[in-house]
């Protein structure tokens, strides 16, 4: 890289340390920019990432655990040999984007561009494509018996007392904030509902209704896998 490059680089850098700087100082969401970063990076756990930047990043043999990526660009990016564990990506854009040989487990696509994704001899545990156009990523067996592949959701005749206890939770930031659950304040999230019911049926969820309204402040509560994981830790007691 010559000189001049590197002075706008740095120029570059400096502009967007500062914009992040303000927006924090603003009380505003600081939004996480990367890109054709030569260092290998490591994974992340219990995240909830929204409007994300990310492009060409190598995360070979990186793990992730329990992240949220909402309205992300996340394009040309390497994962592979990756551990992706609990991770929800959501309305992302993925483009030319590896998981050559990583680990997929517990893992939902929903309404995601995966246009050039490679999957070659990727490994698949209940993960689920929500949405998403599955004629265009690279390598990807449908037959896979570890993948579910979703188009429409069912509506579920929840209790009304059950419903309204999900509604209320919309106020509690800590689990409103990342919309696992809603869709806004006044609409529960039919297709994460469904997956739910579809692992605990109808129990489950009148449980999960019931454990949430225990106490105020909850943590790491950004994937579908976060709140699976809620119930079934609350029926090993």
């Amino acid at each position: 890289m010559g000189r001049a490059k590197k002075k706008r680089v740095a120029k570059r850098r400096k502009r967007m340390f500062n914009r992040n700087s303000i927006r924090a100082k603003m009380g505003k969401p600081v939004f996480f920019t990367l890109t054709h970063c030569n260092k290998k990076m490591s994974g992340i756990s219990n995240k909830y990432n929204y409007k994300a930047n990310m492009h060409k990043l190598c995360f070979v043999s990186a793990r992730f655990y329990n992240v949220k990526y909402q309205a992300s660009i996340m394009t040309d990016c390497n994962y592979r040999d990756a551990n992706i564990i609990g991770v929800d990506y959501f309305n992302c854009n993925m483009r030319e984007t590896s998981f050559k040989n990583a680990r997929l487990k517990n893992v939902v696509f929903f309404n995601c561009n995966l246009k050039g994704v490679d999957f070659a001899g990727a490994q698949f545990d209940d993960v689920t494509f929500i949405s998403t156009n599955l004629q265009e990523p690279k390598n990807l067996n449908l037959d896979n018996p570890g993948i579910r592949i979703l188009r429409t959701y069912r509506t579920i005749n929840i209790d009304r007392l059950v419903e309204d206890r999900l509604l209320v939770l919309a106020k509690n930031k800590s689990i409103f904030n990342a919309k696992v659950l809603h869709v806004n304040k006044n609409k529960l999230n039919q297709w994460t509902i469904g997956l739910i019911y579809d692992k605990y049926g109808i129990d489950g969820i009148d449980t999960l209704s019931r454990i949430l309204c225990k106490k105020e402040k909850w943590n790491n509560m950004y994937t579908v896998f976060s709140y699976m994981l809620l119930i079934e830790n609350w029926n090993k007691k």
